[in-house]
């Protein structure tokens, strides 16, 4: 987390909390915004973010310290409360976002497809700033960095003269790039579905992102969590769009939807060994890789009824 820069109420403050407070910042003036203009209201828009904001933190917190339990059970002494010495997940942060929505659809009496639609893209700017914010906190980075691209933003140097790629930055990039690619779809897809293509985008990339990472990245012995959340929630959003949402949206029969998704997803491992077990080269592999999520991504799209322009 880095040395503090000062102290509040005897609480340190480090440059990657002041980091992120700024990007939570500029994702709740984004909301009210979007609010605005939508006609939802600039206080509907405060009111949802001093809901969200401590629902994020508190359930990416939890998030953590489950997958890292028996960690925490061995250290006691209440280390799990001590919210200061870090340790987020990233998918709790984001089921503290929709639990958000939900309750505040129900406070507001408004439909939470809608909230969710006029909140998704200040979701994503936050999620490009706080990725952003990362390499402050000694996350995000890669591996070595061959000779030649040594330099940012490609890459990074740590305190050991070591230049790692720069995981952190490819991120928050890439949450920029949804950022506009959500705009576009603005709409053009049913109520609802701008938030949940969204979610298909960072999902889907977070598999090969989560790859990269050579930092402190959570895992459960060789499966890097985030990977697993990610091909889980990319799952329920097929099985809503093929069994509820948009039935008719894969004309194909349903399973050859599931089948593609799991025959991408088997890509997806045996490239994962492939980079501990054999000698192909890396860039082939992660080549490879990114064309798996780009077809996860196009196959979940068009069986959740979130390929085709819907008339709204």
């Amino acid at each position: 987390m880095g040395e503090p820069l000062f102290h509040v109420l005897g609480l340190p403050v480090t440059a990657y909390a002041a980091g992120m407070a700024l990007s939570a910042l500029a994702g709740v003036l984004y909301l009210r915004h979007r609010f605005g203009r939508l006609g939802l209201g600039a206080e509907r828009a405060e009111a949802l973010a001093l809901l969200a904001l401590p629902l994020c933190l508190l359930l990416a917190r939890a998030a953590y310290v489950l997958i890292r339990l028996n960690y925490y059970l061995e250290r006691g002494g209440g280390a799990a409360l001590r919210l200061w010495e870090g340790g987020y997940a990233a998918a709790g942060a984001a089921a503290g976002f929709l639990l958000a929505v939900w309750l505040a659809g129900r406070r507001f009496r408004v439909r939470p497809g809608r909230l969710a639609d006029a909140a998704a893209p200040a979701g994503l700017l936050f999620l490009a700033l706080a990725r952003f914010c990362e390499g402050l906190a000694g996350q995000g980075f890669g591996q070595e960095v061959p000779p030649g691209f040594a330099f940012f933003p490609l890459a990074v140097g740590n305190e050991y003269g070591e230049w790692r790629w720069a995981v952190f930055l490819l991120e928050g990039a890439a949450a920029l790039l949804f950022l506009a690619l959500a705009r576009r779809r603005e709409g053009t897809l049913r109520e609802g579905g701008l938030a949940r293509y969204a979610l298909l985008l960072v999902l889907s990339f977070q598999i090969l992102f989560e790859s990269l990472r050579e930092d402190e990245v959570l895992s459960w012995g060789f499966v890097r969590v985030h990977q697993l959340l990610s091909a889980a929630g990319l799952f329920a959003l097929m099985a809503e769009g093929l069994f509820r949402r948009a039935p008719g949206a894969w004309r194909a029969p349903r399973h050859l939807a599931v089948a593609a998704f799991f025959l991408l997803l088997l890509l997806v491992v045996a490239l994962e060994f492939a980079l501990d077990k054999t000698t192909l080269d890396t860039r082939l592999i992660y080549a490879l890789m990114l064309l798996a999520c780009l077809g996860l991504s196009r196959t979940v799209a068009i069986a959740a009824g979130l390929g085709k322009r819907w008339e709204t």
